[in-house]
């Protein structure tokens, strides 16, 4: 636990001293072995969100490209690693990152009904390994990751093996490129670009993933994904409430002798605040507690699935007004570039697109919820 305070307190330290520059925050983290903190098999997913939000509230696009190395080595953690694969952890140790897995995205589909030209990286099985094809794009932190987990189709697969295969590829493999193309105006400094693969090989030694049931087995990763998109929101959240509150409690108000504080109708917009925020921080200690039993294999009687989507849709939604309110009563200073109000709301926009996105999310909740089963077709 003085571990995670550690960190935050750092790098809050050192965000707001030296001004640095994104690069020179991520050497920051890495300098303090922030990199190596899931590696730790005690830690739990309260003290894991708590870690990426108060990282976020000082650098939210640092907070979501760092998070995604930890949550995808947490993952590996979780699913129980094999004897190969301790040097890899031992690679990690030293600076060498992951990239995030992401969600495949195969909501209501089963795998024989997968279109193999619609899937965008293939395998083609080899004597010694596979030989991949295509792209990832999104690669957060793309300029220091080195260690690439993919789904990947393959095209000749065996009959033990089903057709959507994990795979990790390591960035120094022949045939990988890059197209610096991550051009948005949220988390615009997190370096997200695609990355091409043609004819790479990887070895079987780097296989996570090749059976009939790799999507089951890979449910983990998407849950703490989850996990990592609500704290990085929250943390925005709450940076952009402390700073309306201060901006309250010092603004005066002219020919009133009176700071903005003292007037109801700010008073009623922050006490909306304090609600939006304390919501979500409740729903992200329920689904911290439940994925905590599931990654301790306890039996779990609620859908974590369904909490999984609510909690990242509820924080997802709340950060957004919570920024829209701060800015409201900050007023026409908030737009300025030099209020951090105007970042903060330019980062919010991407919580909505983080997968699933909100029209799948509710899909899978309420099909759940009502016992609908979409095993033949979708909607009928």
């Amino acid at each position: 636990m003085n571990k995670l305070y550690d960190f935050v307190e750092k790098f809050t330290r050192f965000s707001m001293e030296s001004a640095p520059d994104f690069s020179e925050k991520v050497n920051f983290l890495l300098n303090i072995d922030a990199h190596q903190y899931t590696q730790d098999t005690n830690i739990n997913p309260l003290e894991y969100f708590k870690l990426i939000s108060g990282l976020s509230e000082s650098c939210p696009s640092v907070a979501l490209s760092f998070a995604m190395h930890l949550y995808t080595q947490w993952g590996l953690q979780a699913i129980g690693l094999k004897d190969q694969w301790r040097d890899i952890m031992q690679e990690a140790a030293s600076g060498k990152l992951f990239a995030s897995l992401n969600e495949p995205g195969f909501y209501f589909i089963k795998e024989n009904q997968l279109l193999p030209e619609q899937f965008s990286i293939h395998a083609m099985k080899t004597d010694k390994g596979y030989l991949i094809n295509g792209v990832k794009r999104y690669v957060s932190l793309e300029p220091n990751v080195y260690f690439l987990p993919v789904y990947c189709y393959v095209d000749n697969p065996s009959n033990e093996e089903g057709r959507i295969a994990v795979l990790l590829i390591r960035r120094n493999s022949e045939g990988i490129s890059v197209k610096p193309d991550w051009d948005t105006i949220s988390m615009s400094e997190s370096n997200s670009n695609s990355m091409f693969f043609e004819n790479v090989f990887v070895p079987d030694a780097d296989t996570m993933f090749n059976g009939k049931d790799t999507l089951q087995n890979t449910n983990v990763f998407g849950y703490l994904f989850r996990l990592s998109i609500v704290a990085v929101y929250y943390g925005i959240a709450k940076r952009a409430y402390q700073f309306v509150k201060d901006y309250c409690k010092e603004k005066q108000i002219p020919h009133t002798q009176r700071p903005l504080s003292f007037f109801p109708g700010v008073q009623f917009s922050i006490a909306e605040i304090a609600i939006l925020l304390e919501t979500s921080y409740s729903q992200i200690t329920r689904y911290s507690s439940l994925l905590q039993d599931f990654l301790l294999g306890k039996p779990i009687q609620d859908n974590i699935n369904n909490v999984s989507l609510i909690t990242k849709d509820t924080v997802a939604k709340n950060a957004e007004q919570i920024v829209n309110l701060s800015m409201k009563i900050t007023g026409i200073s908030s737009i300025s570039k030099s209020n951090i109000l105007s970042k903060l709301y330019q980062d919010v926009k991407a919580g909505a697109f983080h997968p699933p996105q909100a029209d799948v999310a509710y899909e899978i909740i309420a099909k759940h919820e009502l016992g609908v089963l979409t095993h033949r077709t979708r909607w009928m």
